[in-house]
């Protein structure tokens, strides 16, 4: 089914659509992108990146000079070479990698969808559901994090899977899924032999090829994955103990799955996930409500790649859904999965199930409409500025897509992906700016940058026990522009450093200043100075 034909005069507002939603794409993922502090997953990546890049030493990983085991370089490499590029080391630098591989994974979602499918329109709207699933749009797509990286490897394995079945070509079938593995293993460590396992066992199985598994292929492909990951691990071993490295790897992953967990938990969890990540990929996850009835779903599923996407769901769905310390993040390429799927069973509907779905959602769109001048009033927003003339794009935009849905049904997906960018960018221009004046982690960034700048040139150290949280030590290194190391007492006379504001210290020390840190809740730290030698 072709929607969005722009040379059909009964499809000028599809046209309308499209290029807005063009004009709109980059600003809504851009605009303030690094003005708002890092949570402190952001700081880890971005301080393990920056202490490579001040040792010279991008094998044996640190953070505060203390040897980093729990996931492997990759992105840290990433984040490094955006830094040296750029030439800059803050927020707007190391978020910029997520927005690359998130515009990435939307290319190959599109070009996939587009060869498999045969279908222009189902390419499209699977790629910008993607782009405009709430977690991603509202959470992930501005944050430093691996997991963007990482959604798009994986969603790359499956597709290379399901490309080479077709042509018949193992070998490559094989080696090329290892190959994408240690990618994704050098990302993120044992999630992604996961993910090799339970996809390559499905799909044969799927395919009655089980005796496949043994094909010279899979061993071309070990070998590579050896050289490639092994590789890194045999000099990352250098000075280093193995039950250590491997003890801490396994162990950042294990913990998260039901053999760290109680019972009750885990079977809480398996009760909760579907309402949980429903709600956190709103709205396209309510297109699954079409999957009923479930009598002529499998029929209505009845194209070779959509059954390969529900195997892919079905095969490594369950490993997230039985681990109760799982966040939305982790399930980012099954969002492609899960648009292509609901679309298809959307469109392939009754024609009364799909027009109480435009109704109601054709009401949400003329209410955002309707509230779009809101800000203009608001105590939060009011005193933005510009905001006149941002108030009144964001009215033309969402009303245009209100208009454009009420007027034609099929048009309904487009015209609420029109109004998700531009609540994206109201988020930017309005939200941003609030959060940065309220939020307790301003403070610790220009508490920290402060003491990083005043503390420049001296040979500062943390006392006993690294104090704060990776946030905090990301803006006081950076902006020391050295690595602030962990020491124990005694200090040189004289010595700066910085410790808990409840540690016992010595007679004669100094207190200097002291630093806000995220460290359970508010707190701060002390900074003093070694008593001088008698």
């Amino acid at each position: 089914m072709n929607l969005l034909l722009p040379s059909d005069p009964n499809h000028r507002w599809g046209f309308v659509l499209l290029v807005l939603i063009g004009a709109l794409v980059l600003p809504a993922f851009l605009v303030n992108l690094g003005n708002h502090t890092m949570i402190d997953d952001e700081g880890i990546r971005s301080l393990v990146a920056f202490e490579m890049m001040e040792s010279g030493d991008y094998i044996h990983t640190t953070m505060n000079g203390e040897a980093y085991f729990k996931k492997p370089p990759l992105y840290n490499w990433i984040l490094a070479a955006t830094f040296q590029l750029t030439g800059r080391i803050d927020e707007w630098t190391a978020r910029l990698p997520t927005v690359f591989f998130l515009f990435s994974f939307a290319i190959l979602i599109f070009s996939a969808v587009r060869r498999y499918m045969q279908d222009t329109t189902m390419a499209f709207l699977a790629a910008a559901m993607t782009l405009t699933s709430g977690r991603i749009l509202f959470w992930d797509s501005f944050l430093g994090l691996i997991d963007m990286a990482f959604s798009l490897t994986i969603y790359g394995l499956f597709i290379w899977l399901y490309h080479q079945h077709k042509a018949g070509r193992w070998l490559a079938y094989f080696a090329g899924a290892w190959l994408i593995a240690a990618i994704g293993f050098l990302l993120k460590g044992l999630p992604a032999v996961v993910f090799l396992g339970c996809s390559i066992l499905a799909h044969l199985v799927y395919l009655k090829a089980w005796k496949k598994i043994l094909h010279p292929g899979q061993f071309v492909g070990a070998l590579l994955f050896a050289i490639l990951v092994g590789g890194y691990y045999w000099l990352r071993l250098d000075g280093s103990d193995p039950s250590t490295v491997f003890g801490t790897l396994y162990t950042e992953s294990a913990q998260r799955t039901p053999t760290h967990h109680g019972i009750g938990k885990v079977l809480l969890h398996i009760l909760t996930f579907p309402l949980e990540m429903g709600y956190h990929f709103l709205p396209w996850s309510l297109l699954l409500v079409f999957i009923f009835p479930f009598t002529t779903a499998w029929k209505r599923l009845d194209h070779p790649f959509l059954r390969f996407n529900l195997l892919m769901i079905a095969a490594n769905l369950p490993v997230y859904w039985v681990s109760p310390d799982v966040y939305p993040r982790y399930l980012m390429m099954f969002i492609p999965l899960f648009a292509l799927i609901g679309y298809t069973l959307y469109i392939r509907s009754t024609e009364q199930a799909r027009r109480i779905f435009w109704y109601g959602f054709g009401a949400i769109a003329v209410i955002i409409a309707f509230l779009s001048w809101l800000p203009l009033v608001l105590p939060q927003t009011k005193d933005t500025p510009g905001i006149i003339i941002k108030v009144a794009l964001l009215m033309a935009l969402t009303s245009i897509a209100a208009m454009a849905i009420l007027r034609r049904q099929n048009l309904l997906l487009c015209g609420l992906i029109l109004q998700l960018l531009t609540l994206r960018l109201a988020f930017d221009w309005l939200v941003i700016p609030d959060r940065i004046r309220n939020d307790f982690g301003t403070l610790v960034r220009e508490d920290a940058r402060r003491i990083g700048n005043r503390f420049q040139h001296s040979d500062l150290v943390y006392l006993d026990q690294v104090v704060g949280s990776p946030t905090t030590w990301f803006y006081l290194n950076t902006s020391r522009q050295a690595i602030t190391p962990l020491s124990s007492r005694p200090l040189e006379p004289g010595q700066p450093f910085i410790t808990s504001r409840s540690a016992d210290l010595p007679a004669g020390c100094t207190i200097l200043d002291t630093l806000h840190i995220r460290h359970g809740d508010r707190d701060f730290a002390l900074i003093a100075q070694w008593p001088n030698a008698n």
